[in-house]
Formats: structure tokens, C-alpha cells, sequence
């Protein structure tokens, strides 16, 4: 159109990096929870842990690394950074909630409604796994096929299927997939050479 202008950031730097570390510390606690190994006692809780990774990195630095990429036209970035950011939040809150937050108590979702709720999630993320092959990052690729696994593998869980454990080593895997990825976009963008 006459007299449209646009503006499109055309900076060097990638925020991909903090939206992967994002994922990879969320998703490596989520697992080490699920797998047993964050122990927890009558005086500590490793969920809330867990929930602050969520909030503030899976959540708040996926979001953000979203809307940045946004700003460079990477439709595909800032489509998978925000809507996964926006499913950390979702996933506290699921969490929160029925411990009475804002001072309301929700009851918790039933398990039913938790196994559609990751299975949908899986779908999607299968769908934008497809998206990776044209981009042909192979390190993307592989993070985003243990994505998919992890919200199969959760919705088996939910659907009532005994193997939480396995569950918590996917999501593990998905966790140092994605920090080893956002770790050799930060080394790559300063000069080394780690395969990706």
C-alpha cells in the first residue's frame, strides 16, 4: 500500500538461545520431578521449584523469545516460543490453582481432562516437528521429536498408563536437547563450532 511502512529487526543476534534455555530448564526439572530424583520432604516441596522454572523460564523466557523473533519474521520461532511459553503458564496455573491461588481454591483437572490436554499439545507439537524438517536444524529437529514424546508419553500417564518415570526421562531428554541446542547457539554465535 502507498505510505505503508514497515518495520522489521534486523539485528544480528538470535533470542533463540533464551527461549531454548527456557525450555531446557524447565523441562530438565520437570523430568528430574516425574523421574523421583528431586527427593522433598514434610519441610520442602521440589514441585515449587519446578513450578518457578516454569513460570519464569519455561514461561517468561519462551514468551519473550517469541515476540522477539516475531519482530525478525521468523513466523515459525515466534509461533513455537510463545504458545509453548504460554503452555508453561498454563501448566502452573493447572498446578496452582487448586492450592488456592489468589487466595481462590479451583478444583484440580481431572485426569481425563489432563490426558487430552497433553495429548492435544502432542499433536500440535508433532505438526510444527514437520515445520523443523524444512528448516533443517537437525539439533531442532531432535528437540522437538522428544517434545512430541514427552506429551505422549504424559498423556499415557494421565490416560492412567504406570510410567510416570519413563515420562520424566523423556521430558528430561527434551531438557538437555534443548540446553545443548540453545548452548551451541550461543557458543556458534561467538565464533565455535558445535554441531547442530
Amino acid at each position: 500500500m502507498e505510505g505503508e511502512i514497515t518495520i522489521k529487526d534486523t539485528t544480528a543476534g538470535s533470542p533463540a538461545a533464551v527461549g531454548f534455555y527456557g525450555l531446557g530448564f524447565a523441562a530438565t526439572f520437570a523430568g528430574l520431578l516425574n523421574m523421583g530424583m528431586l527427593g522433598g520432604d514434610d519441610t520442602s516441596s521440589p514441585a515449587l521449584m519446578v513450578l518457578a522454572m516454569a513460570i519464569m523460564l519455561g514461561g517468561f523466557a519462551e514468551v519473550i523469545a517469541g515476540l522477539q523473533l516475531w519482530k525478525k519474521g521468523d513466523i515459525f520461532g515466534a509461533t513455537a516460543f510463545t504458545i509453548f511459553g504460554f503452555w508453561w503458564f498454563g501448566f502452573a496455573f493447572i498446578n496452582l490453582a487448586p492450592a488456592g491461588l489468589f487466595n481462590i481454591t479451583i478444583l484440580g483437572p481431572s485426569n481425563a481432562s489432563m490426558a487430552f490436554f497433553t495429548l492435544v499439545w502432542g499433536i500440535i507439537a508433532t505438526l510444527l516437528t514437520l515445520g523443523t524438517l524444512k528448516i533443517g536444524l537437525k539439533m531442532l529437529t531432535v528437540v522437538f521429536v522428544v517434545l512430541d514424546l514427552t506429551f505422549f508419553s504424559l498423556a499415557a500417564v494421565f490416560f492412567g498408563m504406570n510410567i510416570l518415570p519413563i515420562a520424566g526421562a523423556i521430558t528430561l531428554i527434551t531438557g538437555i536437547a534443548a540446553l545443548y541446542l540453545a548452548t551451541a547457539l550461543v557458543l556458534n554465535g561467538v565464533g565455535m563450532k558445535l554441531p547442530m
